[in-house]
């Protein structure tokens, strides 16, 4: 270790500061993320408030409201499904295949994350504390295995992770470092690292600043820290004819093998011109307050592999003279005074409950007998009252007859702070839903929907913060995947409709996952399936089909699947794809049905009903202009003036009408003539079947006789020499 120290003497200072540095700058956010953890989960009372509370004789009670909507939240996202959407960027082709192979990859990395609760934690970071943090890693499969698999998993401690006060970006993946804590005992970090790593560290007992080891619970603690540091090379690119931009060592480097292996193809040459360009790596120093534990390792990483994901925050300044820094902001940051005034009003109407006047009866001690002390304190028993009316007999000295005891009520401005606390958190958090529904019966289930539609709203802001930082993972890891997925192997996939299976990767028929990582960008949406949403699109769609019989219609054969994706039920996913293959049989067999439907067609078509339809078509022609030409020898007729001129109108019809039989009486003999044809060829044709029967019979009946006598021929004795 020394050796390592001494090597890097310079980094290790810039890199202690600068961890110090990060760690002081975001500090109120931390200090502000354990405040309100504690204030949702364990108390909503500070010690000031118990201290106030024990001073004035209060009951030391609270009201949390905070827990309530923040776990209808955490419980509406846990049903929320990331959609994950690839594509090739500008100037660059993807393979369709690869593409929805690696969407699908992405879904089972989170998947097999969230059987951790990943995305839920890290949601519920967000809404309390203000801000998560996500570490993207490798593995092994197991411990036997050699193939590597990628991991994305929060940190144990969001509050023990730092980042480049520079970073602009939400995710903080622009800054130059970042950094992790692990709080480990000083014993075990001189166990496996040796003595010198803990040389000379002193446990402090105060937290103030930012300490590398401290005492906590009689245990001395020191911090470990991960530090990831962005170093930038200079390096020449080109690109090559098959679209691929290189380094120029690595252009090098691969000519060299490709000779080497003697292959006879003509390599990728360069086009265009070279420019020379900046580099990222990634380098991991492990080290304590003293020194470097390990000597620094250049990762497979392009960014950082720590992504924050940011709630709701603001970068404030103080004038314009002030620097500018990052203030987190909780879900609830805004109702946490109302919180309080919730609990003084209900400690309050708890105090006057629990110093209401018990007593019932005022009266002096002469006036009560002492027979009837016990009628005056027990009320519950049914009796006569009685009292002296003079001071020991005597009329003159009258004494004051007991009275009941008015009790004083408590103030309506408590009762009514205590009530309206309710509606000012609700507006305060922007959530609505909790107070339908109970001011008015008659409100409707949609109204109640609709303001619970308001409340995911308002809590918007925090998935797509979310979304911002899951947006930063999947492009770490659409980075690495082609770094250690680079043998044939099954990848883990989860499908749209949510079933689990394995492509097979990087063989013959199968996506390779050579692909440059420069030319896709992965982007992820929010999935539209709240439960509240899905009721109210369910809804929707039921009020259309009653609308609409043409939807109904469309609908049922066509949109059962759409149908089925707004259903919570048991079994959903089950019933989603048994519905899948119903409607491939329905489509099928209706397709079988008209298919049959028109061979039926085709055979209940008789040939002479054809040829009579067609006689009785042509006939009707026929008739038509005849009677066409006698309407026009009629009109004709009004306009001859000449008796001749009649008689040859007259003549003409005649011969019309006897051209008009004589072509009715051939197309009838053609009629006759082609159904005669299409018996005569009917029976041929049976005639022609029936004798080919019979030559078969026969020729199968001298086949088996010739065989029988093959079979009863004995063979002949051979003649002797």
């Amino acid at each position: 270790m020394a050796t390592i120290a001494k090597k890097y003497t310079s980094q290790l200072d810039a890199i202690k500061d600068s961890v110090e540095q990060a760690y002081q700058y975001f500090r109120p956010n931390y200090e502000r993320y354990h405040q309100f953890m504690r204030f949702v989960y364990k108390t909503t009372l500070t010690e000031d408030d118990i201290a106030v509370l024990s001073t004035l004789g209060r009951p030391q009670i609270e009201f949390n409201m905070m827990e309530a909507y923040l776990s209808r939240l955490r419980g509406e996202f846990s049903r929320m499904e990331p959609g994950f959407v690839l594509r090739a960027m500008d100037g660059f082709k993807a393979d369709p295949e690869l593409l929805s192979v690696l969407e699908a990859h992405f879904r089972s990395i989170l998947v097999d994350s969230d059987n951790d609760g990943f995305s839920y934690d890290v949601y519920t970071d967000i809404l309390v504390g203000g801000f998560s943090v996500v570490e993207v890693y490798t593995d092994y499969l197991n411990e036997m295995s050699m193939d590597q698999k990628i991991c994305a998993e929060r940190v144990f401690d969001p509050t023990l992770t730092g980042f480049d006060p520079l970073a602009r970006r939400s995710h903080k993946g622009d800054g130059g470092f970042c950094f992790q804590l692990f709080p480990r005992e000083k014993d075990d970090v001189a166990a496996e690292y040796g003595s010198d790593a803990v040389k000379n560290l002193k446990c402090a007992r105060s937290f103030q600043g930012f300490n590398w080891s401290y005492r906590a619970a009689k245990k001395e603690i020191v911090l470990i820290s991960d530090f990831y540091k962005k170093e930038f090379k200079k390096q020449s690119i080109t690109k090559l004819s098959n679209g691929r931009v290189v380094t120029i060592k690595d252009y090098e480097e691969f000519l060299a093998l490709w000779d080497k292996e003697g292959y006879i193809q003509q390599p990728p040459v360069p086009v265009g011109k070279m420019r020379d360009t900046m580099l990222e790596e990634i380098t991991r120093y492990r080290m304590t307050g003293v020194g470097l534990l390990e000597a620094p390792v250049k990762t497979s990483f392009k960014m950082l592999p720590l992504v924050f994901f940011d709630g709701n925050s603001a970068v404030l300044r103080e004038n314009n003279d002030s620097s500018a820094e990052q203030m987190t902001r909780p879900y609830i940051y805004n109702v946490r005074d109302a919180q309080r005034l919730k609990n003084y009003a209900g400690q309050s109407l708890a105090n006057e409950l629990e110093n209401t006047v018990e007593h019932k009866f005022i009266a002096s001690v002469e006036s009560v007998p002492e027979d009837y002390v016990d009628a005056y304190i027990n009320v519950q028993k049914p009796g006569t009252l009685l009292y002296n009316a003079f001071l020991d007999g005597n009329p003159e000295i009258q004494l004051a007859p007991p009275r009941e005891i008015q009790r004083t009520p408590i103030p309506p401005e408590i009762s009514n702070t205590f009530q309206m606390s309710d509606n000012l958190i609700q507006g305060i958090l922007g959530s609505y839903d909790a107070a339908l529904g109970i001011q008015n019966n008659e409100l409707s289930g949609v109204a109640i929907m609709q303001g619970a539609m308001h409340s995911n709203a308002a809590a918007m802001p925090y998935t797509v913060g979310f979304m911002k930082g899951l947006n930063r993972v999947c492009q770490i890891i659409l980075d690495l995947i082609p770094k250690y997925y680079v043998t044939p192997r099954s990848l883990p996939i989860v499908e749209l409709d949510g079933k689990r299976s394995y492509k097979t990767i990087n063989v013959q028929g199968s996506p390779y996952m050579d692909y440059d990582p420069m030319s896709l960008e992965v982007k992820v949406e929010a999935g539209v399936n709240f439960a509240v949403q899905k009721q109210i699109s369910l809804e929707t769609i039921i009020q259309l089909m009653q609308t609409s019989e043409s939807f109904n219609a469309f609908m049922n054969a066509k949109g059962l699947g759409i149908l089925l994706d707004n259903i919570d039920i048991h079994g959903i996913e089950g019933l989603r794809a048994q519905a899948g293959e119903w409607m491939q049989e329905q489509e099928k067999a209706q397709a079988e049905q008209q298919e049959m439907a028109k061979q039926q067609m085709a055979q209940q078509i008789d040939p002479k009903a054809v040829l009579q339809m067609q006689a009785q078509a042509e006939m009707a022609k026929v008739q038509q202009r005849s009677e066409e030409a006698k309407l026009n020898a009629q009109v004709q007729l009004t306009k001859i003036a000449t008796d001749d001129a009649v008689k040859n109108k007259i003549a003409d019809i005649d011969y019309l009408e006897v051209m008009a039989k004589i072509e009715s009486a051939k197309l009838d003999a053609v009629i006759k003539q082609e159904s005669n044809d299409a018996e005569n060829a009917r029976t041929a044709v049976n005639m022609a079947i029936s004798a080919s029967a019979h030559h078969l019979d026969i020729a199968k009946h001298g086949h088996e006789v010739k065989q029988a006598e093959i079979q009863n021929k004995k063979p002949e004795k051979k003649s002797e020499k």
